[in-house]
């Protein structure tokens, strides 16, 4: 059986490592440290959940989100917002663009399999 692809969006190296840690025996993981490139490479590795951070350089989360579900090939694709800005206006503004959930840093691993499971 083929394992889930999952693609992390996140410019700092240790919180994708962590989660590459976390999710590396159980699922197939690609890392990219910027949102630049997200749809181009979304649509040709077609992962079955993104993980993607809200503040990067050049673009941020926010705006990857808004061009994911704009498209008609990567637009069903879950998205996890995984992001230092935790107040609710932050989280309400993600989920309204799209994502299927939100994962508050420093990151939880039992939160990361519960919201990861609750997208699938």
């Amino acid at each position: 059986m083929e394992k889930v692809r999952i693609l992390i969006v996140d410019d700092d190296p240790f919180c994708s490592s962590l989660l590459l840690s976390i999710l590396g025996d159980d699922y197939q993981v690609t890392t990219v440290n910027s949102g630049l490139d997200v749809i181009d490479i979304s649509t040709i590795q077609k992962p079955d959940c993104i993980f993607l951070d809200i503040m990067m350089p050049g673009k941020n989360g926010y705006q990857v989100l808004k061009d994911l579900k704009d498209n008609p090939l990567t637009t069903t694709i879950p998205v996890i917002i995984v992001s230092g800005l935790v107040e609710e206006s932050d989280q309400n503004l993600g989920l309204r663009l799209g994502a299927s959930g939100y994962i508050s840093k420093p990151i939880n691993p039992a939160e990361v399999f519960k919201v990861l499971k609750s997208c699938q």
